[in-house]
């Protein structure tokens, strides 16, 4: 998907949906394009021998061939010629292991450059999330000042809202999440 594509899409979608959904669904596209325009030529090939080697039709084939190649060489040596790969098949096996070695190549190069979208993905959700978080964060703080400077509204000290008023430092939450996933001997609740 090319950038004019991206581009298409966006107008294609202000027109359907509310402004700001066709704006997320426009930058998860440019994201999409970013990723596709990175690619080289030989991933873009990979990635559709990738597709093609996924579908029914291929191992219908594959068993076809197998099948047809097993049936070829019974029949010649049922025949009493002399076949080209008697059983038990060594040719077929060698053909087999080697096809088998490059189709593990291929889909794992090709895994590899759907991982990378995944992360840019995953990266994307954290930064918005941390975002998000410290807007809840200043949205809960001006109402508790709305709170306790509106005369009609009695002022009392709510602790909950005064600790969800803070934004969380994502390198405390990170440690936090390392003590709590580290081993230990011990069981949970007993840690400190």
């Amino acid at each position: 998907m090319d950038r004019a594509t991206v581009t298409a899409t966006r107008a294609d979608t202000a027109d359907d949906l509310p402004a700001h959904i066709a704006e997320t669904v426009s930058a998860m596209a440019w994201v999409h394009s970013e990723h596709e325009l990175e690619a080289s030529g030989l991933d873009r090939a990979l990635s559709r021998l990738t597709s093609w080697l996924g579908h029914a039709r291929f191992t219908l084939a594959l068993t076809a061939l197998v099948l047809g190649w097993v049936a070829l060489n019974l029949g010649l040596l049922a025949a009493g010629l002399n076949p080209p790969d008697p059983p038990p098949f060594p040719w077929l096996s060698g053909v087999v292991t080697l096809a088998a070695l490059y189709m593990t190549g291929i889909i794992l190069t090709t895994q590899r450059r759907e991982d990378q979208l995944t992360t840019r993905r995953e990266q994307l959700t954290l930064e918005l999330a941390i975002v998000i978080e410290q807007k809840a964060s200043k949205l809960i703080e001006l109402v508790e000042q709305l709170r306790r400077d509106h005369p009609d509204v009695a002022n009392h000290v709510d602790v909950e809202a005064k600790a969800m008023s803070a934004s969380a430092d994502p390198h405390l939450v990170l440690d936090a999440i390392r003590r709590a996933h580290a081993p230990s001997t011990s069981p949970p609740e007993a840690r400190s």
